[in-house]
Order: C-alpha cells, then structure tokens, then sequence
C-alpha cells in the first residue's frame, strides 16, 4: 500500500512539472504539444487516486481521522494543529481537474486568460508542490522535490525575448488598448 500511496503522488507531480513545461511552448511556439494536455489530466488523476489511497489505506475511510492525522503533521512540522490541509488538498486537485477541463473545452480562452489568475493559480500551485515534495516528503524525497520545483520555477519563467511566460503574455486586447 505504500509503494502505491506514494508512488501515485510523486508521479503525479512530475506530470504537473512536464504538463506546465508543455504549456511553456505556447509563449514560444503558439502552440502546446500533443503530448501536454494528457499529462495534465493523467497527473490530476493520479493525484486523486493518492487521496483515495490515502483514505482507504492510512485512515480508514474516515474523515475525521484523515483531519486530525493532518493536523498532528502540521503541528510536527509548523507548531500549528491544524487539519485544514485535508480541504487545501481536495481544493488542489479541483483546481487542478479544472483547469485540464477548461484547457480542453475552451483552449483559446485558457491560454488567453487574465494573467492574475494565472499567477494566482500558479501560487497555489507553488505552495501546495513545495509542502509535499519538500517541506513534508522524507529526506530523501526532499532531493527529488527540489529538483521538482526548480523545474517548475524555470517552466514559469518569461519567455525569452518577449518578457512573459506562457499564460502570461498581454492579452490581444489589451495590446490593442496599448496601442491607441
């Protein structure tokens, strides 16, 4: 069982980092490979089956031990009992699944989407990756989740040339503001 539980969650943030890499080319090449969009939905999924894992391996389907075993490792690590990171993790991967939705359905408004909710997503994202594959992963674990983040940080950084990253660059329509 834990070979699975945590198997499914490293992979899963490796197919964050690779989806958000695929998504860089889009800056670059106005266009997001192939192979990007599957990554994204495969990486969400697999980070969903963690939490079922999770539930049914380490806390017994229960819920209310799932809130407290978090806030014992939130205190262990923060000093703050908090079981709140249960909700923090649900919302992850529903704005995860959200966002492979809407890249899907509606792939010319995602990639033209205003750049504070892209930022915004992009702290998010930030923080929920270096609470699990740094701040909480076993020391080992720590090596591969820094390398993680490094990755993630340079498929975030502004394209070269033009001063923004995929999902954001100026809008057409604010360019066109700009311009008269």
């Amino acid at each position: 069982m834990d070979a699975a539980l945590y198997s499914t969650i490293w992979v899963a943030l490796g197919l964050f980092v690779v989806a958000e890499l695929g998504k860089q080319q889009f800056s670059r090449r106005r266009a997001v490979p192939d192979w990007a969009w599957p990554a994204s939905l495969s990486g969400a999924s697999l980070c969903a089956l963690h939490i079922v894992l999770a539930f049914a391996g380490r806390h017994g389907w229960s819920h209310d031990m799932a809130v407290r075993e978090t806030a014992r490792q939130t205190a262990a690590v923060y000093g703050i009992n908090w079981g709140g990171g249960v909700y923090v993790n649900y919302l992850f991967v529903a704005a995860w699944l959200t966002e492979a939705w809407w890249w899907r359905a509606y792939p010319a408004h995602y990639f033209n989407r205003r750049r504070p909710i892209t930022w915004a997503l992009r702290a998010f994202y930030l923080l929920i990756v270096v609470n699990a594959a740094v701040v909480f992963a076993s020391v080992p674990g720590r090596t591969v989740g820094v390398v993680l983040v490094g990755v993630l940080l340079w498929a975030w950084r502004p394209a070269s040339g033009v001063g923004f990253s995929s999902l954001d660059r100026p809008r057409p329509d604010a360019a066109r503001k700009s311009l008269s």
